[in-house]
C-alpha cells in the first residue's frame, strides 16, 4: 500500500499541466495587484469628482465594475472555485460577477 501512495504523489509532480497551472496562478497573483491598484486609483478619483461636480463618472463607474468582476474572477482561480482562466485567457468581463456563469475552460 505504501508504493500506492508514493507512485500517486509522483504521479502528480510529473503532472505538467498542474505546474502550468502553478505558473498562470502566479502570474494571475501579480496581476491581481496591479487591478487593485487600478481600483483605488480610480476610487480616489471617482472622490475627487464627487466633490467637484457631485456625480460620479459615468465611463469609469462602468469600467470600476468590469475591473472588479475581474478581479472577482481571479480570486475565484487563484482559490481554485473556478477552472475558468481569466482575461486575457477568455474575454474580458462585461457585467457583475452574479450574473457571470463558471464555465470550463476551452
Amino acid at each position: 500500500m505504501n508504493n500506492d501512495v508514493f507512485d500517486e504523489k509522483k504521479k502528480s509532480w510529473q503532472n505538467t499541466s498542474i505546474w502550468k497551472r502553478g505558473l498562470v496562478m502566479l502570474f494571475f497573483g501579480f496581476l491581481a495587484g496591479f487591478a487593485r491598484l487600478a481600483i483605488t486609483l480610480i476610487a480616489v478619483f471617482q472622490f475627487v469628482s464627487l466633490l467637484l461636480t457631485e456625480k460620479p463618472n459615468g465611463p469609469l463607474v462602468k469600467f470600476g465594475q468590469s475591473l472588479n468582476t475581474y478581479l472577482y474572477q481571479i480570486n475565484q482561480f487563484l482559490t481554485i472555485n473556478s477552472e475558468r482562466y481569466p482575461f486575457p485567457f477568455s474575454s474580458w468581463p462585461m457585467s457583475s460577477p452574479d450574473v457571470i456563469s463558471e464555465q470550463k475552460p476551452l
